[in-house]
């Protein structure tokens, strides 16, 4: 199932700091099932430069304890959105992925914060 699904990562720099967006794509011939554990659809995490965590989207949040499901049929896609808030200069290895409990779908890719910001 995973093969059938395809991410991209988008990050926009803003005033507020980073606008993350993770689309995720059905690229099969069928229809697939994301079952979700809670109200949680999509994870976002920076890892700088020494390897440690810079930032996690989910921290200090709260999720609906509730099962969810959605159904991707072939060739549609969702997007799910995240703000990084002002996030300190420096480069980033930054993570989106789609946090069902038995579909997988990531997108990897580098960003560089200026300083002064």
């Amino acid at each position: 199932m995973a093969d059938t699904l395809a991410a991209t990562l988008t990050v926009t720099p803003t005033e507020e700091g980073l606008e993350l967006t993770l689309t995720v794509e059905n690229v099969g011939d069928d229809a697939v099932d994301c079952s979700f554990a809670d109200g949680q659809r999509a994870e976002f995490v920076a890892v700088d430069a020494d390897g440690a965590e810079a930032w996690r989207w989910s921290d200090d949040r709260g999720f609906a304890m509730a099962l969810g499901n959605e159904t991707l049929a072939p060739g549609e896609t969702v997007a799910y959105d995240a703000v990084w808030a002002s996030p300190p200069a420096g480069e980033y290895e930054v993570t989106g992925s789609l946090a069902a409990t038995d579909a997988a779908a990531s997108a990897t890719m580098t960003v560089v914060v200026p300083g002064g910001r």
